[in-house]
């Protein structure tokens, strides 16, 4: 095993996260993060192959689909990936579940339906899968590659969390706001100051 180049998977995992847990939503933060990522990502996988987990452990190779899926900037490296991550699947190198993740990201950006409903969009002030295909036997799809029921995940998704909030340019106040649904325009206005802030919806 290469603990090196496991260790700086998960470095590069850790940031990853800690830049999307943030609250500062207009930072860029993750947008820094995944330009980063990227060029280094496209040397490890031209040079090595997928890093699968024999080379960089269970916990390496899940760090590593994690960057891949959040490589949008590149839709095509994605789909190169997928490639190479169904070849680590089938030799047991990978995991199902994130293959059935990464497929799901595929499939939205070239405009297709996905499987398995992994990638989720606000419709009607609600969390629900985007766009998934034969939504009647999405359940099927998913207990296939070990994912939970819909409603079950839908449960889980949608449960107590902290309210979107955003800070403002202008008093620092952090003001509170429900996620527009994608692709629509919202307008907050800041309590502190007045002053009006535009977001659009997109994707999760």
């Amino acid at each position: 095993m290469d603990e090196e180049l496991r260790a700086e998977l998960l470095r590069r995992m850790e940031k990853d996260q800690e830049a999307r847990l943030s609250d500062d939503l207009e930072s860029g933060a993750f947008e820094a993060v995944d330009a980063e990522n990227l060029p280094w990502l496209k040397n490890l996988i031209h040079s090595r192959g997928w890093p699968g987990a024999s080379l960089v452990g269970t916990d390496g190779a899940h760090a590593a689909w994690l960057l891949v899926q959040h490589a949008d900037t590149d839709p095509k490296f994605q789909r190169h990936c997928l490639i190479l991550l169904r070849a680590a699947v089938s030799a047991g190198e990978a995991s199902l579940v994130d293959q059935a993740f990464l497929t799901d990201r595929v499939l939205l950006h070239e405009g297709r339906p996905q499987e398995y409903g992994t990638q989720m969009t606000r419709r009607g002030g609600k969390w629900v899968p985007n766009n998934p295909r034969d939504p009647g036997r999405l359940d099927e799809r998913r207990a296939a590659v070990g994912l939970e029921p819909i409603a079950d995940c839908l449960a889980r998704f949608t449960g107590p969390s902290v309210a979107a909030k955003i800070n403002c340019p202008q008093c620092d106040t952090w003001v509170p706001f429900e996620p527009p649904e994608i692709g629509e325009w919202l307008t907050i206005t800041c309590t502190g100051c007045g002053r009006e802030m535009r977001i659009i919806g997109s994707q999760s």
